[in-house]
């Protein structure tokens, strides 16, 4: 299930040119595109777990993993 995130997770970067992360985006776009990004996996069976977990391969968009995780 984890190689599935992967692609999932660099197709849907690529599709949101998103490709040298989110440098330059500001903290609502950041967060909506997060929002997004877990709606859009959900609908393709991609869980949560393992869309953070795909995220740790690529620190280039820890701005948006970080949302992923849940807040306290």
């Amino acid at each position: 299930m984890r190689q599935r995130a992967e692609k999932f997770l660099d197709e849907w970067i690529e599709k949101y040119d998103l490709i040298q992360g989110c440098s330059g985006r500001d903290q609502t776009e950041i967060e909506r595109l997060a929002q997004r990004l877990i709606a859009d996996a959900e609908a393709e069976g991609i869980n949560e777990t393992d869309l953070t977990e795909a995220f740790n391969d690529d620190t280039r968009y820890s701005a948006l993993a970080g949302l992923l995780v849940p807040k306290d």
